[in-house]
């Protein structure tokens, strides 16, 4: 360890760049007084014995009596003993300004923030992030480029006993990983790619039925969605991953009537055609 790689490592901790110099300074030499401190740290003698002060005040140094009742020398403090008490005073701080900021903090009954995503990168990283922190349940869908980043997250999250309901729109294997880790996951056996060019790689993921983020990715790199805690998004968003999952069931389970009707790929379905049947014209017995 070279004595900038030391300088650089207190100022991070929050150390002025003086203080960080003489506090190195003083532990290649201590005892010191100011004019030794300035020779092998830099700092000007004008402002060394300022500095040196600062850091008895941050406890970093301890001034020490000399055979002189005048001279001024300091010994640095125990490095490990610096660092646990400025940890300490970081932790109290902190727990002291969150006690006061949610005293001042109000809480609406209904949050209604809606977050712009545009970019795969950002995506990404807030899907992360809600995998992370879930505590209950998960519902997702998304396309296997997507899912490779996504799935080290799901998996933590299965070993946290989170219910998940996952869909896959493309192969990735490591969806086999998923379902073995207990969590509810499914391939779409069908082709999406047709649709791909209009409505993009579609990806969606809630949290615990609280938060979620929405979007899409395009063919031509643009990317659109919104993060969100409004009850009514995360609601359509978690009937969206149920629904896509109960129909890949019932095809899988009935199958062949279904895809006669209208193919393989429900090509032959059209969400503007009016049905053959509705419930004004089906016979009841």
């Amino acid at each position: 360890m070279t004595f900038e790689h030391a300088y650089e490592s207190i100022k991070a901790i929050g150390f002025s760049d003086y203080e960080a110099r003489a506090y190195c300074a003083l532990l290649a030499q201590s005892p010191a007084n100011g004019y030794q401190i300035s020779e092998k740290s830099g700092v000007p003698r004008a402002k060394v014995y300022e500095v040196l002060d600062r850091l008895a005040l941050r406890g970093a140094a301890v001034r020490v009596e000399t055979a002189k009742k005048d001279a001024k020398v300091y010994v640095a403090v125990d490095p490990e003993i610096l660092i646990e008490n400025i940890k300490k005073d970081k932790i109290d701080a902190c727990e002291r300004a969150k006690n006061e900021l949610e005293q001042l903090q109000h809480t609406p009954d209904v949050l209604e923030y809606f977050w712009r995503v545009t970019s795969r990168e950002d995506l990404v990283t807030r899907a992360h992030h809600l995998a992370e922190t879930a505590n209950l349940t998960l519902h997702v869908a998304l396309w296997a480029e997507e899912f490779d980043s996504v799935l080290p997250f799901l998996l933590e999250a299965a070993r946290r006993k989170v219910k998940m309901a996952v869909m896959l729109y493309s192969f990735h294997d490591g969806l086999a990983k998923l379902q073995r880790a207990g969590a509810g996951a499914i391939l779409h056996s069908r082709s999406k790619l047709q649709a791909v060019p209009e409505l993009g790689r579609q990806f969606v993921l809630a949290s615990d039925r609280k938060q979620c983020i929405t979007g899409s990715i395009f063919s031509d790199g643009a990317m659109d969605g919104v993060f969100s805690m409004n009850r009514g998004l995360v609601s359509n968003t978690i009937d969206l991953v149920n629904h896509e999952i109960y129909l890949e069931r019932l095809l899988t389970e009935v199958g062949q009537p279904i895809f006669k009707l209208y193919g393989k790929d429900m090509e032959k379905l059209n969400s503007f055609d009016r049905p053959k049947k509705t419930p004004h014209n089906v016979h009841h017995p």
